[in-house]
């Protein structure tokens, strides 16, 4: 990814933050390595963290892409981290949510190296990017998807921003549209692998155990994740008894291009993680 192109294009006006590109959280068998770009403000003390989860279908992932509509962010008191993960075609599900909980559990412990305050951390993400910050809301601080290294660090957050995301793939997703995709991520049709499917859905995980704010947005004129979506979980979450609130977005498609150059939409966002995550 092009990082320093994306962030020189925003950087001029930004004295007081600084973005530390291409940092490596993870590798693998084969020399596939993963790395997240970290916007971090001017402070003399430890700032609450937003780790963003890019969206692309599960076949692409360009973490860098998105940095100018959060150095809001990053201007406002947070550290920023917009993370990779492996794509469908690179590594069957659960590993894009593994990667996630991986690049968590790498800047918890790195959190004085940066900055970080470890215990005011929040996650958002869009459209596939949801899906996983959906799922890493609802299976932080348990045992599921939990691989690789700093395992002794948790990876419970405080707070999940949850944009447009897929949630039940067996609903709307097993057109011949969608099927190549879904066959990548699960080594197979959804009707071939039902329970590895269910899997992917953060709504089979609300068995009780404690869950954080959820604020659920999306367009109600996206054709590529149904409206009904986000619906289904923000239903699940309230009959669970979790904080959630959907935002349905008047005329707004699916595409970050539409959500996150919305100052109405990111205003709620910033208010959401402050109510949460600097209270």
């Amino acid at each position: 990814m092009n990082t320093q192109k994306t962030w020189s294009a925003v950087s001029a006006d930004r004295p007081f933050v600084r973005l530390v590109p291409d940092v490596q959280f993870a590798q693998f068998a084969g020399g596939k390595t993963l790395s997240l770009n970290l916007l971090l403000p001017a402070s003399d003390r430890p700032v609450p963290l937003i780790l963003w989860i890019v969206g692309g279908a599960w076949v692409s992932c360009n973490a860098a892409r998105n940095l100018p509509q959060l150095v809001r962010f990053a201007e406002q008191g947070y550290a920023v981290a917009a993370i990779e993960y492996r794509l469908a075609h690179e590594a069957r599900f659960p590993a894009q949510i593994e990667d996630a909980k991986s690049a968590l559990r790498f800047l918890r412990a790195n959190a004085a190296k940066y900055g970080i305050d470890a215990d005011r951390i929040g996650v958002w993400g869009h459209s596939a990017g949801g899906q996983l910050a959906a799922l890493l809301g609802v299976t932080g601080g348990s045992p599921e998807y939990e691989t690789a290294d700093h395992l002794q660090q948790s990876t419970r957050v405080r707070a999940v921003a949850e944009f447009s995301g897929p949630i039940d793939i067996e609903l709307d997703f097993q057109s011949e549209y969608h099927m190549p995709v879904m066959a990548m991520m699960l080594g197979g049709t959804i009707r071939m692998k039902p329970e590895l499917a269910r899997s992917t859905n953060p709504i089979a995980y609300l068995d009780g155990r404690e869950v954080p704010p959820f604020l659920i947005m999306h367009g109600d004129a996206d054709t590529t994740v149904p409206l009904r979506q986000s619906q289904l979980l923000h239903d699940a979450l309230t009959e669970a008894g979790v904080s959630s609130e959907f935002c349905v977005l008047e005329g707004t498609g699916h595409s970050t291009a539409e959500l996150l150059t919305r100052g109405d939409v990111l205003d709620k966002v910033g208010e959401f993680f402050d109510l949460h995550l600097k209270s």
